[in-house]
């Protein structure tokens, strides 16, 4: 039994972020399963670190939006079926929260993953220091900014290295210009699988490094941004 209606907050430097446990074990594996059996085309990329993608997100086509427009047409339906359990439960979850309707849109991708795997025992960076703000860079939305009324980034870990791994904020420092963010107070979220980790801020982040005890780890996460538009939330990836 999952703990669906218990929303965790974690506080540091006036900022938030939360947790709450969606998925039990048994449907964790269940979805885990799913990821090993997408269909080859669905796998995109072969990156730093051995990062695959299932589904196209934006920020590797911010250079190609009709290329990643296109992607988003010819899968999602796809990808949605495939994943119908993690889609459905996540929604729920976020319309339950916000009492609004969770949709997607034909040209923006539906929520995928991201799929790192460690060949040997060690421990790996995460990634760089970031702020999201899709709805600053993708075309269809930034043409309706201005209507946007809030944001919220997920992720659910699906799968976790042997050691551990998480998410890593910073709040941004006091008195700083609006441009410059982080340096504030840090936090490290770890990871729990079956466990949405959120933000309802556009906040300072990476990846934390992920510990591996043993060859042949992976870390599989689901992963996804909305904004509120229109008395709805439009989530994608």
């Amino acid at each position: 039994m999952t703990t669906m209606d218990t929303v965790e907050e974690v506080r540091f430097g006036g900022a938030r972020a939360f947790a709450a446990e969606l998925f039990t074990p048994a449907e964790v594996a269940e979805i885990a399963a799913a990821v090993d059996a997408v269909p080859a085309g669905l796998r995109h990329g072969d990156g730093p670190g051995g990062l695959l993608t299932i589904g196209e997100p934006f920020y590797r086509n911010r250079d190609r939006p009709d290329y990643y427009a296109a992607r988003a047409r010819a899968e999602n339906r796809v990808l949605y079926r495939h994943f119908r359990l993690v889609h459905e439960r996540v929604a729920a979850f976020f319309e339950h929260r916000y009492a609004l309707p969770v949709v997607y849109a034909e040209e923006l991708a539906v929520p995928g993953f991201h799929v790192f795997g460690f060949p040997a025992p060690g421990e790996y960076e995460g990634g760089g220091w970031h702020v999201d703000a899709l709805e600053t860079q993708v075309p269809s939305l930034v043409a309706r900014r201005s209507a946007i009324t809030a944001v919220v980034n997920f992720t659910v870990p699906i799968v976790l290295p042997d050691g551990g791994s998480g998410l890593d904020l910073e709040a941004d420092a006091p008195g700083a210009p609006p441009a410059r963010r982080g340096g504030g107070e840090p936090v490290t979220v770890p990871y729990r699988a079956g466990t949405v980790v959120f933000t309802e801020t556009e906040l300072w982040h990476r990846i934390s490094a992920s510990k591996c005890f043993s060859p042949g780890q992976r870390r599989v996460t689901y992963q996804g941004h909305g904004v509120r538009l229109d008395g709805r939330w439009i989530f994608f990836w």
